[in-house]
């Protein structure tokens, strides 16, 4: 017969092993579960790129909603040469209505002071944030307002002053969420092509842009815009001329992955958000990431995706969206232009996928 005293001590000894195997293992597996999500951004790729065309985009599945990121955006919303760019009270209510909480124009410092408040204004009203340029237009890199043709040799310089005087004119609206220094190291610049990366920004270029930027508004982050192509046709290198990066160069760090051609890559934003996430990174850890969609036409280079490969891209961002700031759309246009988004006869289904209700 065994003793009441050997029992009660039995009983206590498993208790305790089992109080300290769960002080174990609690965070063992916190940091199993922090690995996992390391080790997720570098296994999407090679998970993805067996995928066949035909047997992931066939049908739309249902819309994801993407409770992750914080930032679902829009860009070129409205038009520089039409009076308050062409947009009214509607288009700040639908953007509103389909869940987007940050914009960008399609404007530079050349813009009016109305038309500028307007903008602003319109965005306070409907909760909107509102990234400014500050670099991102070729105004601020030399050319001068509604001048053509330039000179043909006439290569981008960067402007502090009349940059420095537009912030300080803005900065301080609440609504003014960052400034972009930077359009694909400006390849829609004058002169600048494939052929002459020369007339293309330097990173000393956007490396004193940012400082001068700060300078002018140190509260807010800088942002830029890079071309994901380079990440896909590259393996590695990917900072070259005509696609540079280095440290102090932006805070935040757009990546424009546009798979909107006439050959769609089923990998292709996968491919770009695993590598250009971990380049930037590895340079700049701090630096926090967007992924830019094209959602227009622009023939012959850019056709208008399928509502099944936008539903596609977007489930590939889903699979790594806990590690990226947001996702942004190019682009919304404006009524009566040569696209808007929302519009039956342009992009009405795209935009019925942008709008689908998150989780936040």
């Amino acid at each position: 017969m065994n003793s009441p005293v050997i029992v009660l001590t039995a009983g206590l000894m498993i208790i305790v092993s089992l109080v300290l195997a769960r002080q174990i293992y609690a965070p063992l597996k916190q940091t199993l579960q922090v690995n996992s999500s390391i080790q997720s951004d570098r296994n999407t790729l090679s998970n993805l790129q067996g995928t066949s065309p035909s047997s992931s985009v066939s049908a739309i599945p249902t819309p994801i909603a993407y409770s992750l990121m914080e930032i679902k955006m829009l860009k070129d919303v409205g038009e520089a040469y039409l009076d308050h760019f062409g947009l009214t009270d509607q288009d700040f209510a639908l953007m509103q209505a389909a869940g987007v909480n940050l914009i960008e124009g399609n404007f530079d410092i050349c813009a009016s002071d109305e038309d500028v408040n307007f903008f602003l204004q319109e965005s306070e009203k409907h909760g909107l944030k509102v990234v400014m340029p500050a670099g991102s237009g070729e105004v601020e890199w030399g050319f001068v307002c509604d001048q053509e043709p330039y000179p043909i040799e006439q290569k981008p310089v960067w402007q502090k002053a009349q940059v420095q005087a537009w912030i300080n004119k803005w900065k301080g609206n609440p609504v003014i969420y960052a400034w972009d220094t930077s359009n694909e190291a400006g390849s829609v610049f004058p002169n600048a092509s494939e052929d002459r990366l020369d007339k293309y920004l330097t990173l000393a270029q956007l490396q004193q842009a940012y400082y001068d930027v700060k300078a002018a508004d140190p509260q807010l982050p800088v942002l830029i815009r890079m071309n994901g192509w380079y990440f896909y046709d590259n393996e590695d290198n990917f900072f070259t001329q005509g696609n540079p990066f280095g440290p102090k160069a932006a805070d935040i760090v757009m990546i424009n992955a546009y798979s909107n051609v006439e050959d769609y890559f089923p990998d292709f934003v996968s491919t770009v958000t695993s590598r250009g996430k971990y380049a930037v990174q590895q340079i700049n850890p701090q630096a926090q990431i967007i992924i830019a969609l094209g959602v227009w036409q622009e023939l012959p280079l850019w056709y208008k995706p399928s509502s099944a490969h936008l539903q596609h891209d977007l489930d590939q961002l889903e699979t790594m969206s806990h590690s990226l700031l947001g996702v942004a759309y190019f682009k919304y246009g404006v009524l009566g232009g040569e696209w808007y988004l929302p519009s039956q006869q342009d992009g009405a289904d795209l935009w019925q996928i942008i709008s689908q209700p998150t989780n936040k």
